[in-house]
């Protein structure tokens, strides 16, 4: 067993009722890292071809990294792979929290699950065995009301810690964009919950007290200390600064004063009421700090709204829900952002993807595309707090309009005629909260993400509107093809270790680098980190040209295309079709790829994939 890792992978067959226990070999996780790379790897090997994502073949994957389970800082998070119901896609998605550590802690890398439980089940993983047990008495729980039973069920009443990640109603009604929530974290995006509860899944609970060996503690304890005074000593990350005390939230002053905050389903791009759902405008909600294991920056937050006398509780709400629920549904309440964030939760449902989908909802709306009799009496206008809590209830109920909601934008659009050209998606992801007609490179990130829109494959806030390291124009088009693709490697290096980026704010690769010796015992470069990165990045395109995607999916919402905004810092600006197509091609060149978008023979032989299908 290599140093660092559990050295165990976890195999469940829902169908059977069997479960068994493989080792991780060190030449697999020295090729492949951890989080995305393994993912990549074990569900490219082992799903078969066009597997329809709620098909009981399809495979759900929960991953930790090489550093998961230390006292390194910032990397207390675990991964989820499958195949997305949302997208069609390769899917990974990344949760803070304790998850990760504990599912380390109880001996396993990672667990590999597939087949459908006659039943609604759950797993326990512990001391590197897996049991599954019966769950019917907690379908149809939220999130909150099925963690809190499993973990009064399981104590043993001697102060041993568990995590659990489960699905709510949204995941066991099949809702395209549920999500898996551990600790009020999210597995957020793609719709990883709905194949958890098509495999009747409701929960996986993790235990355990397996102490992570060092190959060399005295250096790994340095590097740690290092690390934590780069974060303590760092503007963003340090006490008193952003991170710490208002998260994500402070995106919306940076977003609303470069003209790149989707407003009103992304007709506009800037939102008259931003002070009312700023930074500042939600400490007066807050109740508490919270940070994840071992993390000194504690980015997140509790935070507690009334609304019509009912009282919500909710860990955030950071920026992507506040653009989400908040100005792209016309909402300047900040209380109301905080209960359907709180919703959204306990529902188990996506806070971007539900935005996005009100938003397209409530545009179709007002254009007269669903009438009040479609919407069962819900006045859909923009801006209306209480039809956007009524309608969250209707998708993840898939009651009415909602049932088709529920499908998502893309699904939607294609049912209801005239609306195909505001559907704000990327091979069927809705659309985070940066809009690419005020900074092209944002648009190339979109395009090329490999789970279909995101703002985590890469994101060029700092580079094109904060301008670091340098300044740069946001509206050129010049070079931000080989920026896009240097930033995707770093996200997806980022991933493998599965490492929170605000801490990349202060950690070097470097850091990662001799961390993860250090660690394992290995002699790791940056530039082998980058080889790694760049191996999954190219392992999860040949997935998805696999399952049918082609450079025809490479492409942007045709809003962005051909609406412009008529207001703020970015008015007139739209993505010039042209310039796009040209990025495109450039950025093909420099990954390797053929015109077509699929990663040549040549680069697959240099990462060592020239035998991936053999």
């Amino acid at each position: 067993m290599v140093a660092a890792y559990a050295g165990k992978i976890g195999w469940v067959d829902l169908t059977e009722g069997k479960t068994s226990v493989q080792d991780l070999g060190e030449k697999v996780a020295r090729k492949y890292l951890g989080g995305k790379g393994l993912g990549a790897c074990l569900l490219y090997s082992h799903l078969k071809p066009q597997t329809d994502p709620y098909d009981p073949a399809n495979i759900l994957i929960f991953v930790t990294g090489p550093l998961t389970g230390t006292n390194f800082p910032a990397v207390s998070r675990s991964g989820v792979v499958t195949r997305s119901p949302l997208t069609g896609t390769f899917l990974d998605s990344y949760s803070g929290g304790f998850f990760g550590t504990q599912l380390k802690w109880s001996g396993f890398d990672a667990v590999v699950i597939k087949g459908r439980a006659e039943k609604p089940s759950y797993l326990i993983l512990e001391d590197q065995g897996i049991h599954i047990k019966e769950a019917s008495h907690l379908w149809g729980l939220t999130t909150s009301e099925a963690e809190k039973c499993l973990k009064e069920e399981l104590s043993s009443g001697k102060g041993e810690r568990m995590s659990v990640a489960c699905i709510g109603p949204a995941g066991e009604n099949l809702v395209r964009f549920a999500n898996i929530i551990n600790e009020k974290r999210a597995h957020g995006r793609g719709g990883a919950g709905a194949v958890m509860g098509s495999k009747n899944l409701k929960a996986v609970v993790v235990r355990g007290r397996r102490n992570i060996s060092m190959a060399d503690e005295r250096r790994f304890k340095e590097i740690v200390k290092q690390c934590r005074t780069k974060i303590a000593d760092h503007p963003m990350t340090g006490k008193g600064g952003i991170f710490p005390k208002v998260g994500t939230m402070m995106t919306v002053d940076v977003t609303q004063e470069t003209g790149t905050l989707p407003t009103r389903n992304w007709q506009e791009n800037t939102f008259e009421h931003t002070r009312d759902i700023n930074g500042d405008a939600f400490l007066e909600y807050t109740l508490r700090p919270r940070a994840c294991f071992a993390c000194p920056i504690g980015c997140s937050r509790d935070t507690k709204a009334l609304v019509d006398g009912k009282e919500y509780v909710t860990e955030g709400p950071d920026y992507e829900t506040i653009y989400a629920l908040g100005a792209n549904c016309e909402i300047s309440d900040p209380e109301v952002v905080i209960a359907a964030d709180r919703v959204c939760d306990d529902l188990g449902i996506d806070t971007i993807s539900l935005g996005v989908t009100a938003s397209f909802g409530m545009e179709c709306f007002e254009r007269g595309l669903i009438s009040k009799e479609d919407s069962e009496g819900i006045d859909l206008s923009f801006g209306n707090g209480k039809a956007l809590l009524e309608l969250i209830l209707r998708i993840v109920e898939r009651k009415g309009i909602g049932g088709i909601l529920a499908e998502g934008v893309k699904r939607a659009s294609e049912k209801i005629a005239g609306s195909s050209d505001f559907a704000i998606h990327v091979k069927g992801l809705e659309l985070p909260g940066y809009d690419p007609r005020g900074m092209k490179g944002q648009g190339l990130t979109y395009a090329l993400a490999d789970r279909g829109g995101c703002h985590v494959r890469s994101n060029t806030l700092r580079t094109e509107l904060l301008g670091l390291p340098k300044p740069i124009d946001r509206y050129d088009y010049k070079g931000k093809a080989k920026m896009v693709r240097e930033l995707q490697l770093n996200y997806a290096l980022f991933d493998c270790v599965i490492t929170c980026l605000f801490g990349a704010f202060a950690i070097t690769p470097e850091d990662y680098a001799a961390a993860i010796s250090a660690a394992t015992g290995w002699s790791l470069s940056v530039q082998d980190l980058k080889t790694i990165a760049e191996r999954a990045w190219n392992l999860t395109r040949l997935f998805n040209v696999r399952e049918g995607f082609t450079r025809k999916d490479d492409t942007l919402p045709e809003r962005l295309f051909k609406d412009a905004s008529t207001r703020g810092p970015s008015k007139g600006q739209v993505v010039d079709r042209d310039s796009f197509e040209r990025m495109l091609d450039e950025y093909y060149q420099e990954a390797g790829w053929d015109k077509n978008g699929i990663p040549t023979p040549e680069k697959l032989q240099e990462l060592s994939l020239g035998d991936i299908d053999s």
